[in-house]
């Protein structure tokens, strides 16, 4: 019992693991805007294009995405943070605006 409670203590000493949350992205697709026009989001093996960016390694937490590593057209680095939120039904909220999975063949139709 002794060597339980030790290991037990010795394990919650340990500092946490980073945590992956690209989990928390909703399938790797082409997302459409609802009722607008404005770019669509792509999303693929956990990096995320929006906004006119390709980001890599993102982070979801708290209704915002993040990431250290989105390219811009002509090859810039840049962080960019932005509000982000993936509903249950799997559609994006962002910016104001509902996108929704496209299950055709790109491009987004048109509104």
């Amino acid at each position: 019992m002794r060597t339980f409670l030790a290991a037990a203590l010795v394990a919650l000493s340990m500092p946490a693991a980073a945590v992956d949350t690209t989990w928390m992205l909703p399938p790797d697709g082409l997302y459409c805007p609802i009722g607008v026009n404005v770019m669509p989001i792509s999303i693929s093996e956990g990096g995320v294009g929006i906004d006119g960016l390709d980001c890599a390694a993102v982070s979801l937490e708290g209704g915002r995405m993040w990431s250290n590593a989105c390219y811009a057209n002509g090859g810039t680095t840049v962080p960019y943070d932005v509000d982000f939120e993936v509903s249950p039904s799997g559609a994006i909220l962002h910016d104001g605006v509902r996108f929704q999975r496209r299950v055709g063949p790109a491009p987004c139709p048109a509104d």
